[in-house]
């Protein structure tokens, strides 16, 4: 790998879907190197995250939401061991993030990072635990539709840096985002995580 030179990963399977529109981003985005990989692959040992700066968790349905947005694959990730080595796949992850590479979940990949405890994660333990979660919106009803967001100014992430709003689709069934308790709900609005609007 040349200096400087981003290599992204665009996991795939067990439901995902929109990974080709995702890679293009990041190919659109500066990377140079762009690799569409199965969950499988990664778990079998034939990829590893640590050849890569830039982990992307696409949308779809994982595991058919069987057991609520991304609830099986969290599972899946937080447990499942990898071939040939034993060490948890959700071992690569914690340490992928230790080493302050960035990590995009769209969909059901941010409903996976929040079922993963990865988000909000608000402590900065080394193996988080799941502060909130994603359940049915209040419509009660699937939503797919073009919204206009805000983004808060004062927001850490880089992903929207420099960016006063978006305007982009929406399409999920389980979109309402619950923390925990009131002291998550205060920490978030309190680290400007959530915009100062949500949740009073």
């Amino acid at each position: 790998m040349s200096k400087g030179e981003v290599r992204s990963i665009v996991v795939t399977g067990y439901g995902t879907n929109c990974e080709t529109e995702m890679a293009h981003g990041c190919r659109l985005g500066g990377a140079e190197t762009v690799d569409i990989v199965h969950m499988s692959e990664l778990l079998n040992g034939k990829r590893r995250l640590d050849d890569y700066h830039f982990l992307n968790l696409p949308g779809g349905f994982l595991d058919g939401d069987d057991l609520g947005s991304a609830k099986a694959a969290a599972n899946r990730i937080r447990y499942a061991s990898v071939a040939g080595n034993g060490e948890r796949f959700y071992d690569q992850i914690l340490r992928f993030i230790q080493a302050g590479k960035l990590i995009l979940g769209v969909c059901n990949g941010f409903q996976l990072m929040v079922k993963l405890g990865l988000l909000p994660n608000l402590e900065g333990k080394k193996e988080p635990e799941q502060e909130a979660t994603l359940t049915s919106n209040d419509s009660g009803r699937f939503e797919d539709r073009w919204v206009y967001l805000k983004v808060n100014p004062n927001s850490r992430c880089v992903f929207t840096k420099g960016i006063k709003g978006v305007y982009l689709p929406v399409r999920h069934g389980e979109g309402k985002f619950i923390p925990r308790d009131e002291r998550v709900q205060k920490e978030l609005k309190e680290k400007e995580l959530i915009y100062p609007s949500v949740y009073g």
